[in-house]
């Protein structure tokens, strides 16, 4: 027999039972190790139940030809894994064992050890992760039972961190490639007597704890974003050059501080800070959300800030990490974007806007001509047409100057039915020039939501010139604003236009792609962050030549 085989399995003495999980990641050493265990188990007189897939079998048995005797290779069961886990289509883990245990059977009844080694896979299909997880553990009940010297091996590159973690609850013993380690996350060790370890083994593992310590380290010092790491009572014990870079505090200014001191975070948003700490506390990380910090010259910075939990050995909170990314430029890009489209909105509404002055412009010129003719007596009348003329010419400048102006992003608790009518008081020139009719329906007198007013008006400006543009033959646009059974209220624009096909449906919302000669494309895409920035969602359901209907969700004021 060769002696050239990388017998990892040596590294341990098993004189009962063990169950190991194996992830590999290179199909040279997966063939290696599966003969090496198959040797092993020749040379202690184990029986050896194989499951895996033919092609990799073919190879494994080609290597056992140089090492083993045809009567020895005779005495190794072989089974199909893909019609072993795969006969069932939901991958029924109770299924699969009594499976396992019909096969073994044959060989306990002889009261020889066994051994088997499996290949694991799968069908694509919902809930995979804990269906595997559940069969590792029924695995792992029948292994214990069994006495059996068991590898459960997994492709690397198929399973997540995550799953590798669950998995290890399972199973007692880690095995890669090239190691062989217990299993730290195992939650029955008692059943299983220890492995042996060696000085050398000893010595590896504190190796690759070191290195995975540097590691760690140096990906907070290098990451581009600051990194802030607070202990269990929220001291700052770690940050990146990155923070020093970003907010201009050198390190020995800040360490030892209570993340309520940090001087970064604004006063208004101190509150952050215990939110964040109890969500940490609980084990729940916060992903990346928008706010505010500063500088120590003063700026302020848009930032995304996201922050997890650290755990100590016993799995316990023991600080917290945060992670700030600068995206003032981002939002600069954004802000940019929807000054563009308020000056091609501009202009888009010039002719209707000179058509609606035009209107009133005639009547103040032609009733100020009868003034001189006609008696004094009807005057008053005269005058009274006028000024009712003048003040609807001074509602739709001071709507186009509310638009075009660079406007403070306040918001405001309002009732979203008077901007609704105000839009459409700006628009139903247009409306009348394209023959659409503007009609609403509202199921109560008044609908308060959290806004900036300015804002939401262009998101309406939006979708009713969208509507409108989409039946060039006339029609009806429908504006519907109503609540829901979810705290909700959602403002439906439907038209009976020429509607959107499902290819156009799937890009809206792209930067520039349009269907319009002179469009910008950027309108639906300005309107959808709008809505975001409002907390709110956009959803748009289409049928060519039927018509589109446009639902905004924004949530009720608390």
């Amino acid at each position: 027999m060769k002696q050239n085989i990388i017998q990892l399995t040596k590294m341990i003495q098993v004189s009962n039972q063990g169950h190991i999980l194996y992830v590999y990641d290179e199909a040279e050493s997966y063939i290696e190790n599966a003969v090496s265990f198959i040797v092993t188990g020749m040379e202690q007189g184990h029986h050896l139940l194989i499951i895996d897939n033919k092609a990799n079998y073919k190879l494994i048995y080609q290597r056992l030809q140089e090492v083993l005797s045809i009567r020895e290779i005779d005495l190794i069961q072989y089974v199909d894994n893909y019609e072993f886990y795969c006969l069932f289509e939901d991958f029924q883990s109770e299924s699969i064992v009594k499976h396992f245990t019909m096969l073994l059977e044959p060989l306990r009844d002889q009261e020889i050890p066994i051994r088997t080694w499996s290949n694991v896979v799968w069908k694509e299909q919902d809930d995979i992760i804990s269906k595997l997880e559940e069969f590792e553990n029924r695995a792992d009940h029948c292994v214990r039972e069994a006495k059996l010297i068991s590898v459960c091996a997994y492709n690397g590159h198929q399973i997540s961190a995550s799953l590798q973690n669950r998995l290890l609850g399972n199973h007692e013993y880690f095995m890669t490639d090239g190691s062989l380690v217990k299993s730290s996350l195992y939650q029955k060790r008692e059943v299983i007597p220890p492995f042996k370890y060696g000085k050398e083994e000893h010595q590896k593992m504190e190796g690759e704890l070191k290195a995975t310590k540097h590691q760690l380290q140096s990906f907070i010092q290098q990451n581009l974003d600051p990194i802030l790491i607070f202990d269990r009572d929220d001291k700052l014990i770690t940050v990146n050059k990155a923070f020093e870079d970003v907010f201009g505090w050198f390190k020995n200014e800040v360490l030892g501080l209570n993340a309520n001191d940090i001087p970064s975070i604004p006063e208004e948003k101190r509150y952050e800070v215990n939110r964040n700490r109890s969500l940490g506390a609980l084990g729940v990380n916060v992903d990346g959300y928008e706010t505010v910090r500063i500088t120590k010259d003063g700026r302020n910075l848009h930032v995304l800030l996201s922050s997890f939990s650290l755990l100590d050995k016993e799995g316990k909170f023991n600080g917290r990490a945060v992670i700030v990314r600068d995206i003032t430029e981002s939002k600069q890009a954004q802000d940019l974007l929807i000054k563009t489209e308020k000056l091609s909105i501009a202009g888009e509404l010039a002719a209707g806007i000179a058509h609606e002055i035009r209107n009133p412009i005639t009547s103040v010129k032609g009733f100020l001509q009868l003034l001189h003719s006609d008696h004094f007596e009807e005057k008053k009348k005269y005058y009274d047409i006028i000024k009712s003329e003048i003040d609807r010419i001074e509602l739709i400048l001071t709507e186009l100057l509310m638009l075009s102006k660079p406007q403070v992003t306040h918001f405001e608790t309002k009732d979203i039915l008077i901007v609704i009518k105000d839009v459409i008081t700006l628009l139903d020139a247009q409306a009348h020039l394209n023959n659409v009719q503007i009609n609403t329906q509202f199921d109560s007198n008044e609908i308060l939501v959290r806004c900036e007013e300015n804002q939401f008006k262009q998101v309406c400006i939006n979708m009713i010139k969208n509507a409108i543009e989409s039946m060039p033959s006339g029609g009806e646009l429908l504006i519907k604003a109503q609540s829901n059974m979810k705290d909700e209220i959602v403002i439906s624009f439907i038209d009976q236009g020429i509607g959107i096909s499902k290819s156009i449906l799937s890009k809206l919302g792209q930067p520039f792609y349009t269907t319009k000669e002179k469009g910008t494309g950027l309108g639906f895409m300005v309107s959808k962050k709008i809505i975001e920035n409002h907390n709110g969602s956009i959803v748009i359901s289409s049928e060519e030549h039927k018509g589109t209907i446009i639902d905004v969700y924004l949530p009720i004021p608390k």
